[in-house]
């Protein structure tokens, strides 16, 4: 039954475009990808030590074996495993600039690559195979990933409705330390469990403007290539279709973030927790995860905003 009167709920533009309308859309991406694992199953799946430990949580939880691959410098798979029955290759499309060397993985394993295209939230559908993409990436909403599937499912899941959105109305007020605090305790409570977006997510992404957002991201990547490219030692390129996550830059020497932080530039890491894991080599990995600045281009900045970072990378260098 439909309650009747009281105060207003949050209004929301239920009338716009959903962001991705052939896929199923999912509180988390953790959630797509124990969706994918549910169905197929897998005895064993490679995945890239340079990901985060909420990557891996699935995985744990279905009791599914997995076996770390390393990266060379340009981000490639530093091999590529012979798979054995059942086994699939997972693949990050890192900072939405990898399409190429994931149109490759997809000629090499067919359907048994699974795709995280959680940096790449506007790639869509890749037909015959299993991806999905997090909105959370790429907009102020509290949950959100959708789930792309090479064959038609069905799957049963409530609502998701443990949100919060403290982090973001803390942020947009301006007190920025107690958004990051309000932030980081939302992100580790964020389960794994199958559920669909929540209304608020859903309500709140019909009415961005995905044209405009696509837009103005290449412009700011573009921004940085032309200001900062030639001491970028990553040079990873902007494709003609692609939509970047940010502009990943990796300085010749590391640079002090607290110095950074102090002038009001939050860069985060990407991913510190892989340097805690119980395991030697990946030297490639380790530096990406401490030495790389995925730096902003999203669509809440212009080129003009942007220029005192540029500053700031100019004399550090």
């Amino acid at each position: 039954m439909k309650t009747i009167g009281g105060f207003f709920e949050l209004e929301l533009p239920l009338k716009g475009r959903s962001p991705h309308p052939e896929a199923i859309a999912l509180s988390t991406g953790r959630a797509c990808l124990m969706v994918i694992l549910d169905v197929i199953r897998p005895s064993m799946v490679h995945v890239p030590f340079h990901t985060c430990d909420a990557t891996l949580e699935p995985f744990k939880q279905l009791k599914i074996e997995t076996r770390f691959y390393a990266l060379k410098e340009n981000l490639e798979p530093a091999s590529l495993p012979i798979l054995g029955i059942g086994e699939y290759f997972l693949w990050t499309n890192y900072y939405g600039l990898c399409g190429d060397l994931t149109d490759r993985l997809k000629q090499h394993y067919a359907d048994r690559l699974i795709i995280d295209d959680t940096h790449a939230f506007f790639q869509g559908i890749h037909p015959g195979h299993w991806s999905f993409t997090s909105a959370r990436k790429y907009f102020g909403v509290p949950d959100g990933a959708y789930l792309f599937t090479p064959r038609p499912i069905e799957v049963e899941a409530p609502r998701f409705t443990a949100i919060s959105m403290d982090h973001g109305m803390l942020r947009a007020m301006g007190l920025q330390q107690e958004a990051f605090a309000a932030y980081q305790r939302y992100e580790a409570c964020l389960p794994c469990a199958v559920n669909r977006i929540s209304t608020v997510s859903e309500g709140l992404l019909r009415g961005v403007d995905l044209e405009a957002t696509k837009a103005r991201r290449r412009l700011n990547f573009e921004f940085f290539a032309e200001r900062i490219g030639h001491l970028d030692h990553l040079k990873l390129h902007l494709a003609s279709d692609a939509v970047p996550f940010c502009f990943p830059f990796l300085p010749e020497s590391p640079m002090d973030r607290a110095a950074l932080y102090t002038k009001g530039f939050f860069i985060p890491r990407y991913w510190p927790d892989a340097e805690r894991r119980n395991t030697t080599g990946f030297e490639v990995e380790r530096r990406l995860g401490a030495d790389l600045l995925p730096l902003p281009v999203d669509h809440r900045y212009t080129p003009e905003d942007l220029m005192p970072l540029v500053h700031h990378i100019l004399q550090q260098q």
